[in-house]
């Protein structure tokens, strides 16, 4: 017997499975390049939104930081404001009132020993007002004359302490209560202590 055999040409074929399955395996390989190259990508978009992110998170932080900064910055200011605006007031109701501390001094030191003082009073008692008067209210011994109590009363215009301080100095009753003569001084404050 003899073995016949039967050729058959498959290089075409063979061919054409090599080119199929080359291209098949060049689109394998493109599809694994393109899945790739998204891949990367997607990973640095992901890497940039992140970095934004993070950045627009420290930008928010930061804002945050500064505004409460900025906040307690104002309120710093405006009790600053409020403080210098007392100051201020303080200053100006200073100015405004007559200082007396020296007044009284002068005014103990002036006052003659048969004469004795009894009252002051401020009107107004307020020592914002613009001026202000002080009524000196005294009493003398009966013994002692009314030229005694004119006498005080010029030794009270003419010292400088007090004239400086009130621009009059007058005598504004006598009167006898019992054994003794009572009588007031009324002096009025003088303008020179306002702020011009």
């Amino acid at each position: 017997m003899s073995s016949s055999l039967i050729q058959i040409n498959l290089s075409s074929v063979n061919k054409a499975k090599r080119n199929k399955k080359s291209q098949q395996s060049k689109a394998s390989n493109m599809i694994g390049i393109i899945a790739l190259i998204i891949i990367i990508l997607a990973a640095a978009f992901y890497l940039y939104v992140n970095s934004k992110t993070k950045k627009i998170e420290r930008l928010k932080n930061e804002y945050s930081r500064i505004e409460n900064t900025f906040v307690e910055a104002n309120k710093f200011s405006e009790l600053n404001d409020i403080l210098n605006e007392k100051v201020d007031t303080l200053n100006n109701c200073k100015l405004r009132r007559i200082d007396l501390a020296d007044k009284w001094l002068e005014l103990a030191k002036l006052t003659p020993e048969n004469i004795y003082l009894t009252g002051i009073e401020i009107i107004p008692t307020d020592k914002h007002a613009d001026s202000q008067k002080i009524v000196i209210n005294a009493r003398a011994d009966n013994a002692v004359d009314e030229s005694a109590i004119l006498q005080f009363l010029d030794i009270l215009e003419r010292s400088v302490v007090l004239s400086n301080s009130f621009k009059d100095i007058t005598l504004s009753a006598v009167y006898s209560d019992g054994d003794e003569k009572a009588f007031s001084i009324e002096l009025f404050g003088n303008n020179k202590n306002k702020k011009k």
